[in-house]
């Protein structure tokens, strides 16, 4: 055979060829959208604009792919997602027939627009939410790769907007799934992985709301910048939209870090676990308008709230570092609110937990600069799954120029202090209905004026008589201290913070008009 004939023959051999795998690729793209039409749920509507397949390399690439589930298998009752691009890379045809396992190299979502939409209340379809997925192969997907994102959720009448996600990537490594775990409440493994979430909104029930400037997120830390959580109407929207009394918050938080968290499921239910969460810099206004009716709802404390939460919680540390906090009060008639603030706010909080470690509390340790001048420190603990709420917690407040707290006895008890507190310590214990105390405190020249109703001036008389009861500070013991007991029955439709202001407002009242002396 002569060469002309042998490259005859491999030209008439290479058409061939060329011709058989053209073929083939267009047997596969039949195969495919056969498949798919004939797997695909009806409740399922899908297109695509071209389907691009390489048999060499395995790759399949469906441009501008539009889905919409109409939720009759899912607890969204609407899924749609348009993107540019779905691409699977590296189809492993000898894993298929050999092993029986479907695996690739790489899934790509390219610019994937996402919108849900949430079940009515009353939706039969979330009952068949559990339908069981009865998968055939075991998958396998060395990484799934989303890029240039963006998330919406929506009510179930696409009116109100409950989350939107600016852009979104991630990128998930070592995915597999198989015929058991599929079934599991997290239906599949996967090893290193990494979110990244931008412009982050949404309402966070009636009357707040919350932003996030960007959430990024690793098998080892969580990065949380530029959160914002406040009251979407101003101050006077809100006291006319509401029956009782209700904060007006404002909190704003620069960077939250978190060390080490992991998430697991046992028997249906989440556990979260993390080693550390620092909130740096972080800055809470809170102002409540008095002039409303008071709640009269049993407000929890919050070792029943921490207890009751729906998912299984452990932070062996929480930090707060360099934060502020001010609150407001405005009574009826007042010309300005009276403030209180905590500036150079500390915090550290260990066994933040509502899993049951047998002698093991929270301990909330707490510092700041009280209304820019005074120095104080709180201890506060207390056990999560004790029936009786029971708690301690004592402190102190040193170096206190108590005229900086007229900002606030002013225009919400018309009254005006004078004079320093040296130092003062106390401890309060208690439950949810009683709580007793110790307090003892070194003061200097301490005097009250009482004013009139415009705050304007001082009523002398009554002022004059009220101070013949105020011991300046002069019958003390050996240590120059006078002391005092506390004793309060809890008002249960209102905060910790008023139960253990209520107390030291007794025990005050007992260290200045009492014998001063240990009981």
């Amino acid at each position: 055979m002569n060469f002309k004939k042998i490259s005859i023959w491999l030209l008439g051999f290479l058409i061939l060829s060329i011709g058989l795998y053209f073929f083939a690729e267009w047997q596969m793209k039949k195969a495919i959208a056969e498949f798919l039409e004939r797997k695909v749920p009806s409740h399922v509507q899908y297109s695509y604009d071209q389907l691009d397949i390489s048999l060499i390399k395995g790759n399949l690439d469906f441009e501008n792919p539009v889905v919409n589930n109409l939720g009759r298998q899912t607890s969204s009752c609407e899924i749609s997602a348009n993107m540019e691009k779905i691409a699977i890379k590296g189809f492993s045809y000898w894993r298929l027939f050999l092993k029986g396992e479907i695996h690739a190299t790489e899934i790509l979502l390219s610019k994937p627009n996402l919108t849900f939409k949430t079940c009515p209340a009353d939706t039969t379809t979330a009952s068949k939410g559990n339908t069981p997925i009865h998968l055939l192969k075991p998958i396998s997907v060395n990484t799934i790769t989303l890029k240039d994102g963006h998330m919406e959720i929506w009510d179930s009448n696409g009116e109100k907007q409950l989350l939107n996600v600016g852009t979104l990537d991630f990128v998930i490594k070592e995915v597999a799934t198989d015929t058991e775990k599929i079934k599991d409440y997290i239906p599949m493994e996967f090893g290193e992985y990494q979110f990244s979430f931008n412009q982050i909104s949404g309402p966070s029930g009636e009357y707040e709301e919350f932003e996030v400037g960007s959430y990024q997120m690793d098998n080892e830390s969580i990065e949380i910048m530029e959160l914002e959580f406040k009251t979407k109407y101003t101050r006077r929207e809100l006291s006319e939209k509401i029956s009782y009394e209700r904060d007006h918050v404002s909190l704003k938080v620069p960077e939250i870090r978190i060390e080490k968290h992991d998430l697991t499921v046992i028997d249906e239910v989440l556990e979260l676990q993390m080693d550390t969460v620092v909130a740096y810099e972080p800055f809470l206004n809170v102002y409540r308008d008095k002039s409303l009716m008071e709640n009269p709802k049993i407000r929890p404390l919050y070792s029943q709230l921490i207890r009751q939460l729906p998912i299984k919680l452990q932070i062996k540390g929480i930090e707060l570092a360099n934060g502020f906090l001010s609150y407001e009060e405005d009574a009826p008639n007042n010309v300005r609110p009276g403030v209180l603030t905590f500036e150079n706010l500390g915090a550290h909080i260990s066994n933040f937990s509502n899993t049951e470690n047998e002698g093991e509390t929270v301990d909330i340790r707490i510092n700041a600069n009280f209304m820019g001048n005074g120095e104080l420190d709180l201890d506060w603990k207390f056990d999560v799954f004790d029936p009786k709420e029971t708690f301690i917690i004592s402190g102190g407040l040193s170096n206190m120029e108590t005229s900086t707290l007229n900002d606030f006895l002013v225009p919400n008890a018309r009254l005006r202090a004078q004079g320093t507190i040296d130092q003062m310590f106390f401890t309060l214990s208690g439950g949810d209905f009683m709580a007793q105390g110790d307090i003892k405190m070194n003061y200097e020249d301490f005097k009250l004026e009482l004013l009139n109703k415009e705050r304007s001036h001082v009523k002398k008389i009554m002022s004059f008589i009220g101070n013949l009861f105020i011991n300046d500070g002069s019958k003390v013991d050996d240590d120059g201290y006078r002391h005092g007991t506390m004793e309060v029955e809890r008002n249960r439709n209102k905060s910790f913070f008023n139960y253990l202001w209520v107390g030291l407002e007794d025990g005050l009242i007992d260290v200045v008009t009492g014998s001063g002396k240990r009981k």
